[in-house]
């Protein structure tokens, strides 16, 4: 509810009127927009199923239709960007789905590392490059680092303490009994041991990957600042796309981060010398990309009734609750 009424304060703060009239300026032009979006999202769907034996890999198609369906879940469910994430458990068969849990969550700390990379050259190029107040570098710097700290330390804390039967009940609350067994919760404990346990390689080459498919997403932010035709600089729009990492550390519970982004791209456009609408009538037409996929969730679903994991048969459907 506050992320909401801070919406309409931005909106109010900005004014509509000149804010629509950006938005006119770019017109049906903002469907390339889903262009470095698909990129990107394809690309960050391939770490989670490396981290899964080649036998229990779904298929291609049901690997990136996985990730979209979490990445849409994750956007409009406030449960600090992890809600959707289960989702992917619908291509893999039910014997897989507690080793494919684990992959979830070590999969999650390399993509939140990646994030922390990505935000450290952010906050490189806003001190080196621009004129922004020194608290927000630095500020983007002290997030950066919580960013790869805070995953890390839940890991260390899930491996020592064996959470896996709160997930499993977490699981079963989301998606039903049919996606659990008995020893569900004991299997995904060890199966994260050995995915810790795996070549280290291995886990750095899924963060370089994600980092691949971030800076991909990224770059809709220089596109949608060409689209809406205002003077800018590369260094804006570097600082311009990480800011959505930096508030996801403390808003990513808000669903969308409705408000929050708004407010934050319209006080760093201010601070850049651009224009507060810009930062606001950007981060409307990323909203744009996001709804537009979220319409294509219901289709993928069907899919995964369909898409068989690794050549074996159809995924059963969740048992009614």
């Amino acid at each position: 509810m506050a992320g909401i009424a801070l919406f309409a304060f931005a909106l109010w703060r900005v004014g509509i009127g000149h804010l629509a009239a950006q938005l006119r300026h770019v017109g049906y032009r903002a469907v390339f927009l889903l262009v470095p979006y698909s990129i990107g999202t394809t690309i960050g769907a391939w770490p989670w199923a490396t981290l899964l034996p080649r036998a229990a890999r779904p298929r291609p198609r049901g690997v990136v239709a996985g990730r979209f369906v979490a990445s849409s879940a994750n956007a409009f469910l406030p449960f600090f960007g992890l809600a959707g994430e289960p989702a992917r458990l619908l291509w893999l068969r039910r014997e897989q789905r507690a080793r494919g849990l684990a992959a979830i969550v070590v999969d999650r700390v390399l993509y939140n590392t990646s994030n922390g990379l990505l935000l450290s050259f952010g906050a490189l190029v806003a001190l080196l490059a621009t004129g922004l107040p020194l608290a927000v570098p630095l500020g983007a710097a002290a997030a950066a680092a919580a960013m790869v700290a805070v995953p890390l330390g839940v890991l260390f804390f899930v491996l020592r303490f064996g959470m896996g039967r709160h997930v499993q009940a977490l699981v079963r609350r989301m998606l039903g009994s049919a996606y659990t067994e008995g020893g569900f919760g004991d299997e995904v404990d060890r199966s994260l041991l050995d995915l810790v346990r795996a070549p280290r390689g291995r886990l750095a080459a899924g963060v370089f990957v994600h980092l691949l498919g971030r800076a991909s997403i990224a770059t809709e932010v220089y596109l949608g600042l060409v689209l809406l035709g205002e003077r800018f600089t590369l260094p804006d729009a570097i600082v311009l796309a990480v800011v959505p990492i930096g508030l996801s550390l403390v808003f990513s519970s808000i669903p969308s981060q409705i408000g929050v982004q708004e407010g934050g791209q319209a006080l760093i456009a201010g601070l850049l010398g651009l224009s507060p609408t810009l930062g606001v009538a950007l981060v409307l037409l990323q909203r744009f990309r996001q709804v537009s996929f979220a319409a294509l969730v219901p289709l993928l679903l069907r899919d995964a009734k369909d898409t068989n994991a690794s050549g074996a048969g159809p995924a059963p459907e969740p048992t009614p609750r």
